[in-house]
This record gives C-alpha cells, structure tokens and sequence, in this order.
C-alpha cells in the first residue's frame, strides 16, 4: 500500500512539474535598443570626430564656448562629492591648452548649488520592474545600479552605456590648483549635438561621390534605396554682406539615419533640396571627419527660428481662436511646411508686435508635439489615440554671428522617462532634441514650439534690495525633477507609459514657483509696505500679474488632474518615477484610468496658452510638420484634445 502510494505521490509531483513547465511562460530574450542600433553607425560615433578641428569662423561658429564629452569615472573611484570627467572638445580661445584634455568637472561650492545636488543625490539600486524594462530594449543607466551618492552630474554621464553624452558648459570656473586642472559649474551641461554650426542652403545631391542606384529622380525611391545615394551634398554658405546664399559652394555629408528597431527613420536626405524651408536655409550643426569633410548632425530650419513671423494676429479673442482651432489644423495636409505665427493680446498693429521682441529677451517655451501616421505609423497612431509630449523650455533672442539676425535659441527642459533611443531627461538644445537627424522628432512628428512672453514670470524683482527671481526659482525646480527622472528617483527607471505624466511634474515646478514667491511676499513686511507705497509701480503691476496668474493655474488645470492642490505642501511626489508612492505605480492601464486627463499633453497645453495668453502674453508659434527630407511612408498627425472625442483636424 505504501508502494502504491508513493507511487502515487511521485506521479502527483511529476504532473506537477509538467504543468509548471507547460504554462510557464517563456522568457524573450532581451530586445535590442535603437540605441544600439544608431551607434553601429560610423557617423554616430564619437570617435568618427577628430578633436582637433580646423575650421573657417567665417563659415562655422562654435556651438558653445564649452563644449565636450562627460565620462562617468570608474565605479571602484571613491567619490566625497558629485564630479565626472570631462573631454575638452572645445573652449576659449583663454584656454585653448585644454582642448583635448581630460579634466574634473565638478560643482561650484556655492551653498545654492550644493544645496541642489543634495537635494537629487540618490543610491541607485535597480527595481525588477527597471530590470524588465531594459530587457525590452529601454535604456536605462545600468552602469549607475547600485552605486551611491549619485548625483546630477554622476546619472547625467552614466544614463547610457556608453561615453558619448557630448554638452556644453555655461560659465565654467577654471581652476589649475590641483594634479589635474578642474571646471566648476553652477548650472547643469546642456546635451548638444555637433561641435560647430553653419547657415546654408542646399544646391544639389553630389552623384559623382558614390555609385548610384539605377534612378536619378528621388521621387521614385523608397527610404530603404537612399542608402544607395550618395549622402554628399552641395551648399551655399549664407553671405552676411549680401543678405543672400551665393557664398562658398561646399560638399558636406548628410547621412540618411539608420532604420530603428521598427523599421523607420527619424529624418531622411531624400528630396531635403526640395523642402519648401530650402530656399530660406538650414542651420546645420555637426563636425569635420577625418577626411576633412564636415558631416550634418542637426539641422535647424532658419524660417522657423528668425525674428521673422508668416503671419501675426493681433487681440485676445483672434488669439484663443488660433490656440483652440487653428494650431493644429490639416495636420496631415501641411507635410513638409512649417507656419510661424506671432499672437500679440495687447499691440496696436504689427509693427509695434514686432517691437516688443528684442535682443537679449528671455521667454518661456512650451513644446507639444503630435504622431506618426501613414504607412509606417509609430504605436499611437496604429490605436489612433494621439497622446504626445509636452515640455517646458527657455528661449533667448540672439544675434547670430553668421547671419547678424536675430533669432531664437531655444533650450528644453525635458522631463522624460527613459526608452529605446537613448533619449535623457534634462536641459537639451533644440538642435539636440527635435533636429538631431538620428534621434531627433523633426522630420517625423508634427511639432508646436510656442515661446511665451510675459515679463512678470521672466523678469526678476527688486524690493528696495529684497530680491526674487520666479524665474531662476523656476528653472531649478525644473532641473530637480529632470536629475530625479535620471536616475527614477533612484530605482533606475522613470519608465514611459499611460500613467508617467509628463505634464503633470512639468507643471508642478511652475505651479509651486508661483505659489512660493506669493508666499514669501506674503511674510515678508517690507516687501509689503512696499507694494502698498508703491501701488502704480510697474514692478508692482508685474507681481499682481505672477499672483493671477498662479490663481488661474490652480483654477483651470486643478480639476483636470493636472495641477494638484497637494503641491504646496508635498512638492517631492512626481508622478513619474517608480517611488512617487503612487497606489498605482506600475504603469498599468488602470493607474492611466485614474488620471486620464493626464494622459492628454493638448489639453493642458491649450489651456495653458490660453490662461497666459489671457494675461496678456505674446506668443510666438514654431510649427513644423516633418520638415527636412521626404519620407513617402510617415504623416503628421495631431494630437488629441479629449479622450473619446477626436477632433477631425
């Protein structure tokens, strides 16, 4: 009987183990990156870049007067404070003794700074739900798991795989006391792309360089036969005597971008001599290769950047028109074409809303940008729900040194969970982030860059000496949430999904900045007495503008989910990393469904233009709709304002 039932017992226990095995799932192997993909690539190599640049200032400008590579020191090195190594790759001509060093980059010791990367230093240690989610292709800083005391600087050089977060320095201290000469920052680097920049337009493709496919008309060819065009083209440099672009005729690269994982291309050089934009010219940012010949990594349409609108609307009911009804109107239709509009709530004619943009301006940006439909269409526009992303960013006018214009120079503050293309939260130009041809949005998605504006969140006040800055508050809330999203507050992941709110934490850093400042005014007597002694006071006039316009903020974004009243009190939850303590913190599709509104970046970007507008901001919109080379495959598509209810545009 015992035999029996051990007999028994053991075919219990095999069915057991059969049944585990046959509904077990299967593990997948780990997906490739596009990441990985891009950096196979000779032209998306480093290393394809001599440091040693010989270039004419007259036809290129450095990018920045700062410009290198980070590299994250080795995990064995013991640090006391956040610092990384930094390959020089350009600098004044002051310290031209560096170019091609390796140096320190550290913080400044100033009590604010250190204060701030205190404040985002994080031990990093992997959840599983990071684990997985790099195992389907996303990059995540795997060379920071488990290492401590990472700070900003630290989870900016360590956020991908390799040693290729290329920056620029704003205002380093040079310091030579030490073995190795140091840099100190007050401000985090910028990501950039390319180490010079030039004005061009595009004559022709060079056919003589590299056997052809068969067919000379463009027209005919898919994306996958670029790759047996040549990539040399023709240029004209802009000449800033005549105005026009009968300069140097020069052959410089322009890489077709390699397919990603899904077989589509970001940008592509086919028929890009034939964009409406051409005739206006290209800024185009990139390096020289060892052969000598400089090779396009970004490029930037100068219609769209120049103090120079197609169209200008003038009040404050033309202006909400545009925002609700025209912005994003016949996406599809407009392929190709970039419109700028300048909306003025409070000038007498176009003229004087010309006038109110001068150099050295500063503005705020906001950045929405739409799908991928056609042949090709990327997740979003397969469900047909077009979600998009939105960001906040700064914009200065300048006088470029190529073309003595003025024009915008636009810098985002992205805070952006981590996926495939390597893309990382922080401050990012906008030649890095939307023209960048590897891994840039310009020639693949429809995008609304609008630069707001409005002196009284831009411009810093003075009571008899009691300084505040809204501003600069702003930014480094900001800069907090973007190290944060680096490093997923410490878990390795700010992951991309229906429940990671991009505008929620972007706005949370705007809402509290204004919260703050009326606080502190509120306390402070001084600052009081002189508003009361001081009632017609411009100064006076621009707070009481900051206070309506936070009471607004609170008014029309709190019930949509998007601005929490818990903000004044809590301002360290952000919705979008791994340890917000979220109840629903796994981005599944109910966590989505208890914040819809949040997945709608349009609806709290309309609302926004709309409330600030209706302060009497001038907006500036930057539209473009897949702008550079054609791709026959993509359409722009715009994205949606209400959940369940498309607008047909």
């Amino acid at each position: 009987m015992q035999d029996k039932m051990s007999v028994g017992k053991q075919s219990d226990s095999l069915l057991k183990v059969l049944f585990r095995l046959l509904t077990k799932k299967q593990s997948k192997p780990p997906q490739i990156s596009n990441y990985e993909i891009y950096v196979q690539a000779d032209f998306n190599q480093l290393n394809h870049y001599p440091i040693e640049q010989k270039v004419s200032l007259d036809l290129y400008q450095p990018v920045s007067d700062w410009v290198g590579r980070l590299i994250l020191p080795a995990a064995t090195v013991t640090q006391k404070k956040d610092s990384v190594l930094f390959e020089v790759h350009h600098a004044p001509q002051s310290h031209q003794d560096l170019v091609g060093q390796i140096v320190n980059l550290q913080w400044s010791l100033d009590p604010e700074v250190q204060e701030y990367v205190q404040r985002v230093t994080r031990d990093v240690h992997f959840t599983e739900a990071t684990l997985a989610s790099q195992r389907k292709g996303f990059i995540h800083p795997s060379r920071l798991n488990h290492r401590l005391r990472v700070g900003p600087l630290t989870s900016l050089a360590g956020a991908r795989p390799r040693d290729d977060m290329m920056v620029a320095l704003e205002n380093p201290v040079v310091i030579y006391a030490t073995d190795y000469p140091t840099l100190e920052i007050a401000k985090d680097p910028v990501q950039m792309t390319g180490r010079f920049y030039g004005l061009v337009k595009i004559v022709r493709r060079d056919s003589s360089r590299r056997p052809e496919v068969g067919v000379e008309d463009d027209t005919k060819l898919s994306i996958e036969q670029m790759w047996g065009r040549s990539d040399r083209f023709e240029v004209r440099h802009f000449n800033p005597t005549t105005k026009q672009f009968d300069g140097l005729l020069e052959t410089v690269r322009i890489p077709q971008a390699i397919l990603d994982r899904n077989t589509n291309v970001r940008s592509t050089n086919r028929l890009i001599e034939a964009s409406p934009l051409n005739n206006e010219g290209w800024y185009i940012y990139g390096a020289k290769d060892a052969s000598n010949v400089f090779v396009v990594q970004a490029i930037e349409p100068r219609s769209v950047m120049n103090l120079k609108p197609q169209q200008i609307i003038l009040g404050t009911a033309p202006g909400l028109d545009y925002i609700q009804y025209q912005n994003w109107k016949n996406t599809p239709a407009r392929k190709g074409t970039a419109q700028t509009v300048l909306v003025d709530p409070t000038a007498a004619d176009p003229d004087e809303a010309i006038a109110h943009w001068q150099e050295g301006d500063r503005a705020l940006v906001l950045q929405l940008y739409g799908g991928i439909g056609g042949n090709k269409p990327d997740i979003q526009g397969r469900l047909g729900i077009i979600s998009g992303h939105f960001a906040y960013g700064i914009a200065r006018v300048v006088r470029d040194p190529l073309s003595q214009e003025l024009r915008f120079d636009i810098e985002y503050q992205q805070v952006y969970g981590q996926g495939p293309d390597g893309i990382i939260a922080g401050a990012t130009k906008w030649s890095n982030y939307t023209g960048d041809l590897q891994r840039g949005w310009l020639g693949s998605r429809p995008i609304s860059d609008v630069v707001v504006k409005l002196d009284a969140l831009t411009q810093d006040y003075d009571f008899d000496g009691i300084k505040l800055s809204p501003w600069s508050e702003f930014l480094q809330k900001l800069a907090k949430m973007m190290a944060r999203y680096r490093t997923g507050d410490g878990t390795g992941g700010a992951m991309i999904g229906p429940a990671t709110s991009c505008v929620q934490d972007s706005n949370q850093a705007l809402y509290t900045t204004i919260k703050q400042i009326e606080q502190h005014v509120q306390q402070h007597s001084q600052i009081q007495s002189w508003l009361q002694t001081h009632r017609n006071h411009p100064q006076t006039r621009r707070f009481e503008q900051l206070v309506a316009l936070g009471r607004s903020l609170c008014q029309r974004l709190e019930p949509l989910g998007i601005v929490r009243s818990d903000w004044e009190h809590n301002a360290d939850i952000l919705n979008g990393t791994q340890s917000s303590g979220n109840l629903f913190s796994n981005n599944s599709f109910l966590a989505a469904l208890t914040t819809w509104r949040t997945m709608l970046p349009r609806r709290a970007y309309d609302e926004l233009l709309s409330l600030l507008l209706k302060q009497g901001a001038k907006l500036w919109f930057l539209r473009t709709n897949q702008v550079g080379g054609s791709d026959p495959d993509i359409l722009p598509l715009a994205p949606i304002y209400l959940l369940g209810n498309r607008r047909l545009d």
